[in-house]
């Protein structure tokens, strides 16, 4: 590995590592609520390795990035899910349909890699307000609305989810170890933009 090699990788490391933090520790996400994460009531909370190698190909920020996809992904699904009945617009119908079939797919592919690192399927991130992440309270008031202010709702939640998706997948890319994970980042970040790109 060149110089230059490893001072980008520390860098994107670095960048992966302050994504991860925020929120976390309360230092720039949104306002915390109340315990916010369904899919913690189903993957208890525990902390991600940090600062160090895990088992096997997969380093500290293959696994924190994978952790906080699962994490996303879960809440942008439980929205997803929302859009039948809820929106007035056959537009964002006809958009999210493949959306959530494909997030389905990719937690699967998620859930695979944890496994394979020896990682315990549950949820670091219960009870954090993190960008690109569909909080409790957020669900609640868009499954509450209906027609145009639903897809509105939506549609901007969407938006922050894939904005923060593809950000965090750009710096897996270069901060991982595992080329399975790596190359499932490039396609979460690829996809992200498309989705961003075609979005009503």
């Amino acid at each position: 590995m060149t110089s230059a090699t490893a001072a980008r990788r520390a860098a994107s490391a670095a960048v992966l590592a302050a994504l991860l933090a925020t929120g976390c520790g309360g230092g720039g996400g949104k306002p915390s609520g109340e315990p916010r994460s369904t899919s913690a009531a189903r993957h208890p909370a525990a902390r991600a390795p940090s600062g160090q190698a895990t088992s096997g190909a997969f380093n500290s920020s293959d696994i924190g990035w994978i952790q906080l996809m699962i994490a996303m992904d879960d809440q942008a699904v439980l929205l997803l899910d929302l859009v039948p009945g809820h929106s007035s617009d056959a537009g964002v119908e006809k958009w999210a349909k493949p959306v959530a079939t494909a997030y389905r797919a990719e937690l699967a592919r998620l859930r695979k890699l944890l496994a394979r690192a020896g990682v315990p399927d549950t949820n670091p991130h219960e009870g954090h307000d993190m960008p690109g992440m569909v909080t409790e309270d957020e669900l609640h008031t868009i499954e509450r609305a209906k027609g145009t202010a639903f897809d509105a709702l939506f549609l901007a939640a969407m938006r922050e989810h894939l904005d923060q998706a593809a950000k965090v997948a750009h710096s897996e890319r270069s901060a991982g170890a595992d080329p399975a994970t790596r190359k499932l980042a490039v396609s979460v970040e690829r996809t992200s933009h498309t989705w961003r790109a075609r979005l009503p």
